[in-house]
C-alpha cells in the first residue's frame, strides 16, 4: 500500500502534535499535581503552626494564674488565714478563665480551701484544724454571683492535701508542675492539673496552689481544625494518651468506674495509628524535637502526615495530623487519561485547550500560594482568591477562603479578648473598646491611610491599654485623684503592656505594641514613657492618643461626670500641637460626625 507524501506528512505532523500536546498535557498534570503537593503541606505547616499557638495561649493563662497566685502571698490574699480573700480571688479567676474548672490550696498543716464550678454556681470545700488538731471540714454552695446559698458541716472527709499528688510534686520540685491529661471526676471532661509553690520571705513553705483546666474547648477547637476533606488534627500526650481525636465515639473507656483518655493503638482509627507507625520509624516520641512529615500508604491509598513536638514546662504533648493524597490529587488523576486521549485526537485544538486549561489551573494556584504565604505572616485581611471555572479548583479556593475567613474570625476574636482582659478590672466596658477601635479606623481614612494600615489600626488599637493588667488594684481602681507616687506606677502601665506583647508574631500585635508604649506621648516632648515629640511618636499611637483622651472625657467615672461630647471635642482642639499632632486633630474634626454616631451606637 502506497502512501501520499501529503498523507504521510499530514499523518506524521499530526502524530508530533498529538504528542507533543500529551507531552504538554502531562507536564501540566504533574506540574499541578506537584504546586498541590506543596499547598498541601503549606496548610498543614499553617494549621500545626495555628493549632500550637492556641494551644500555648491556652497553657500561659493557667501557668501564669498560678504563678500570678504565687506572688500574691506577699498581700496576704492566698493565706490559710484570709479565707474570704482567697475565696474572693478564687472566684475571680474561675470567672476571668472559663476554662478553669477548680481552684485550691493546702498547706503543711493540712489546712485546704477549694473552689470549683458546677451546674448551679460555685461549690467551695474548706478543711481546717483546731488548736487541739481536731478537723472541721465545710462544704458551701454559692450561686452564679459568689452569694452564698448553703452551709454544711462534713462530719468525715479523709481528705487530705498534703499527701495528693499535686501537692506532694509541687513541694518536692519547689516549681510549678503539670500533671498528665486525665478525665475529671466530677464533669467527665479531659483537663490538666498545675500546681505551684508558695513560700515566705525566709524560703519556707507556706502552701501549695492548684489549677484544673478543662481542655475540651482546646479538644473540640483542634478536633474541627479542616486540613482536607477528609484530614484530621490530633493532640496526643507523650504518653500516648490521646487529648483530643474528631471521632464519634467515646472518647475514654472506665476501668473500675474510673473514667480515662484513650491511647492512640484504642482509638478507632487505623490510619492515625499508621502514621504514628510510620512516626516511630524515623524518631521516638521521646526524640521529637521538630516537625516530621511522612508519606504512606494504607489500604491501597497514598497518605501525608505531620507530627510536630509542644512542650511548655513539664508539658510533652505532640500535634499530629494527616490528609489523604486524592483530597488534594484526585480529581487531577480523574482528569489525566481522559486528557491525554482528548488531546490526541483533536490535534492543535488540544494544545490550545491545554494551554487554557494550565492558565485555568495555574492562576488561581498562584493566588492560593500567595494567599498561604499571607496566612503564615498572619496578614489576614487580604481579599479572598475569586472562584474559578474548574470545579476542583474552586472546590480547592473555597476551602482555602473559608480557612483563611475562620483564622481571621478566631485570630480577631483572640484581639477582642485580649482587650477586654485589660478592661477587665478597670471601669471600661467592652463598648469603650469597640470605640475605640472603630473611632480609630475613622481617623485612619481621613488621613488616607491605606485600606490594610486601616484594618491593623481598627483591632491593634483596641490593646493600647493591656498593660493594665499589671497595675495593682488599689491604684487602678482608686476613687479619688491619685498621689505623684501612685501616678508614676500607674504610667508604668504603657512599658508593662509593650512587654506583654514583645516579641510580635503578626503585624497587628507589633503596632499593638507601639501604640501601647507611645499612646501617652504628647506632641510637644513632655508626654511619658520616652518623652518623644512630633514625628517621632509612631502615627497610629498619635492616633489612639486623640481617640483615648476624647473617649475618657466623654465616658464617666466615679471621680468624674462625664463631658458633652461638644466641650470634649474643644479640649482636643486646644490640645493640638501640645499634646496632639495636628494632623491627627485635624482629622478628628472631619470625622466628628462620623465619630458622633459611633458613640451613639457604642454606649
Amino acid at each position: 500500500m502506497k502512501f501520499s507524501l501529503k498523507s504521510v506528512l499530514i499523518v506524521s505532523f499530526s502524530a508530533i502534535i498529538a504528542i507533543c500536546v500529551s507531552m504538554i498535557a502531562l507536564s501540566s498534570y504533574y506540574s499541578s499535581k506537584t504546586i498541590m503537593s506543596q499547598h498541601s503541606l503549606q496548610i498543614m505547616e499553617n494549621i500545626s503552626d495555628f493549632a500550637l499557638d492556641k494551644s500555648k495561649t491556652y497553657m500561659i493563662i493557667a501557668r501564669d494564674a498560678a504563678e500570678l497566685t504565687r506572688q500574691l502571698e506577699s498581700r496576704d490574699v492566698v493565706n490559710s488565714e484570709n479565707i474570704r480573700g482567697m475565696l474572693h480571688y478564687f472566684y475571680e479567676q474561675l470567672k476571668i478563665n472559663k476554662q478553669f474548672s477548680g481552684i485550691y490550696y493546702g498547706n503543711d498543716a493540712g489546712d485546704f480551701l477549694m473552689l470549683l464550678k458546677n451546674e448551679d454556681g460555685y461549690m467551695a470545700k474548706q478543711i481546717s484544724y483546731d488548736a487541739e488538731l481536731n478537723k472541721k471540714i465545710f462544704k458551701t454552695q454559692y450561686d452564679f454571683s459568689m452569694n452564698e446559698v448553703s452551709k454544711e458541716k462534713i462530719e468525715f472527709d479523709s481528705y487530705d492535701p498534703r499527701v495528693r499528688p499535686w501537692f506532694v510534686s509541687a513541694k518536692a520540685a519547689r516549681k510549678l508542675v503539670w500533671t498528665e491529661p486525665y478525665v475529671f471526676y466530677t464533669s467527665q471532661k479531659p483537663g490538666i492539673t498545675t500546681a505551684a509553690p508558695i513560700y515566705d520571705k525566709d524560703t519556707n513553705l507556706k502552701g501549695v496552689v492548684g489549677v484544673d483546666i478543662e481542655i475540651d474547648s482546646l479538644s473540640s477547637f483542634i478536633s474541627n481544625l479542616k486540613i482536607s476533606e477528609n484530614g484530621k488534627v490530633f493532640i496526643m500526650a507523650k504518653s500516648l494518651k490521646m487529648i483530643s481525636f474528631p471521632i464519634t465515639t467515646k472518647n475514654g473507656h472506665n476501668i473500675n468506674n474510673k473514667p480515662r483518655l484513650l491511647k492512640i493503638d484504642e482509638i478507632e482509627d487505623n490510619v492515625a495509628k499508621q502514621a504514628y507507625q510510620e512516626l516511630l520509624k524515623k524518631t521516638s516520641l521521646n526524640d521529637l524535637n521538630k516537625k516530621v512529615f511522612l508519606e504512606f500508604n494504607k489500604d491501597s491509598k497514598n497518605y501525608t502526615a505531620m507530627f510536630l513536638p509542644f512542650n511548655m514546662n513539664d508539658i510533652q504533648w505532640v500535634i499530629g495530623m494527616y490528609a489523604p493524597e486524592d483530597d488534594y490529587l484526585g480529581l487531577l488523576k480523574e482528569n489525566q487519561i481522559f486528557n491525554i486521549v482528548l488531546t490526541i485526537l483533536i490535534g492543535l485544538f488540544a494544545i490550545y485547550v491545554a494551554y487554557i486549561i494550565s492558565e485555568m489551573i495555574a492562576k488561581p494556584i498562584s493566588r492560593l500560594e500567595n494567599m498561604a504565604h499571607d496566612l503564615k505572616d498572619l496578614k489576614l485581611n487580604t481579599p479572598c482568591v475569586e472562584s474559578s471555572s474548574l470545579k476542583e479548583i474552586d472546590e480547592a479556593i473555597n476551602s482555602f477562603n473559608s480557612m483563611k475567613n475562620s483564622l481571621r474570625s478566631a485570630y480577631v476574636d483572640t484581639l477582642h479578648r485580649l482587650a477586654l482582659a485589660s478592661e477587665y478590672k478597670d471601669m471600661d466596658t467592652a463598648e469603650h473598646i469597640k470605640r475605640i477601635g472603630l473611632a480609630s479606623e475613622v481617623i485612619g481614612k481621613k488621613l488616607n491611610l491605606d485600606s490594610h494600615m486601616v484594618y491593623v489600626l481598627k483591632h491593634a488599637s483596641t490593646m493600647h491599654d493591656v498593660g493594665k493588667l499589671g497595675i495593682a488594684d488599689d491604684i487602678l481602681l482608686k476613687p479619688s485623684k491619685l498621689t505623684p507616687e501612685e501616678r508614676v506606677i500607674m504610667q508604668v502601665h504603657s512599658e508593662i503592656g509593650a512587654s506583654i506583647l514583645s516579641n510580635p508574631t503578626s503585624e497587628i500585635m507589633a503596632q499593638a505594641q507601639e501604640i501601647s508604649l507611645y499612646h501617652h506621648e504628647k506632641w510637644d516632648g513632655s508626654g511619658y514613657p520616652k518623652g518623644l515629640q512630633g514625628d517621632e511618636i509612631p502615627l497610629c499611637a498619635r492616633i489612639v492618643a486623640v481617640v483615648d483622651v476624647f473617649d475618657a472625657l466623654c465616658s464617666k467615672r466615679c471621680y468624674k461626670n462625664a463631658l458633652p461630647f461638644e466641650k470634649a471635642k474643644s479640649v482636643i482642639l486646644k490640645g493640638s500641637g501640645k499634646h496632639f499632632d495636628p494632623g491627627c486633630v485635624e482629622a478628628f474634626n472631619l470625622a466628628f460626625d462620623e465619630i458622633l454616631s459611633i458613640y451613639k451606637e457604642n454606649s
